[in-house]
């Protein structure tokens, strides 16, 4: 039976992000895969957090506008917080919600861009934002290596279970991650049969080199990006495509864009060029040549955009390629 932790203290905040800042284009990226860790609606977050070994609940509420973000934060716990706790929770948060990055010369640059403008007017303040853990991060990396959705889902689903287990707040049950520790009492055979394949060696190595304290997040943050490239490369079973979404996704490195898997490249060439398939090379000139400095942000922009898309409308060659 799954472990149910019941979260019925509460705390709120208030946090002021650096504008413009998009709530729901920002807690909410239509191209990722379902987690029961978060949910989003319209103006409301909802998601679990471990901090300093404490499970938390977390509710984002939108109380601001783009050029004037204003966000208030309940956070759940179940036993007492300390004033120092809190302390250093607060800025965990703002890094993990990207609450602190300018990008208004962004949005400045490319307002009159033919093919970017429209989606700047529709997206204005939309960031690179991490949600999770560098580890955490990395887990769910590896549950999308070579799977469709739903075996992604399947797969953290039953490592939720295993290891994480639930918790209740605000009148909802959500999954929680677990600590690297947790996991490292496994052997890959028990991980094995949670179905995960040949991921369950990934798991292995990643976590014991989580757990001996060979990757410090935190000291990441304030290293330059080849440095981080060389240390990310340390890491089992994680190649240069990983790399670059976590350059950008999680230490939002705003131009990091090197290479394009194989579906990104098909759906950016219909997006862009409006061909079944542009060379790779191709593409990548295009983004370095028109957004120089700005060129990952900007495939973001483009690529959420076909997303939020897909949510109200249907577009036939996108289901294709998302069934691929």
């Amino acid at each position: 039976m799954t472990k149910k932790l019941v979260l019925n203290k509460k705390i709120s905040i208030i946090l002021v992000p650096e504008a413009p800042y998009n709530f729901d284009a920002n807690f909410h990226k239509s191209s990722h895969f379902p987690s029961s860790d978060n949910v989003w609606e319209k103006g409301r977050y909802w998601i679990t957090m471990i901090w300093k070994s404490k499970k938390l609940g977390l509710i984002f509420e939108n109380t601001g506008t783009v050029d004037e973000p204003k966000i208030k934060v309940n956070i759940y716990f179940q036993k007492e917080l300390s004033k120092d706790y809190i302390d250093s929770l607060i800025p965990e948060i703002r890094w993990r919600f990207n609450f602190d990055q300018d990008i208004s010369e962004f949005c400045k640059r490319f307002k009159n861009d033919n093919i970017l403008g429209p989606i700047i007017k529709k997206w204005r303040g939309m960031k690179p934002i991490a949600a999770n853990s560098l580890y955490e991060t990395l887990i769910i990396y590896l549950v999308l290596q070579n799977a469709t959705v739903r075996r992604s889902v399947q797969m953290l689903e039953n490592l939720f279970d295993r290891f994480g287990g639930k918790v209740k707040f605000d009148g909802r049950i959500l999954s929680t991650f677990w600590q690297p520790k947790d996991m490292a009492k496994s052997t890959e055979q028990e991980l094995k049969d949670l179905k995960v394949g040949y991921r369950a060696k990934f798991f292995t190595k990643i976590t014991e080199q989580f757990v001996n304290k060979k990757i410090n997040e935190f000291t990441l943050r304030k290293t330059p990006k080849e440095i981080i490239k060389k240390e990310m490369l340390k890491l089992y079973g994680i190649g240069p495509a990983s790399i670059e979404y976590l350059l950008f996704d999680d230490f939002y490195f705003l131009d990091s864009l090197e290479t394009i898997p194989p579906w990104e490249q098909k759906i950016m060439s219909r997006i862009i060029f409006n061909e079944k398939l542009i060379p790779v090379k191709e593409i990548l000139e295009f983004f370095k040549k028109r957004y120089t400095g700005w060129e990952k942000l900007a495939f973001h922009y483009i690529w959420e955009d076909i997303f939020w898309k897909r949510k109200h409308q249907h577009i036939e060659w996108l289901e294709k390629e998302i069934r691929l």
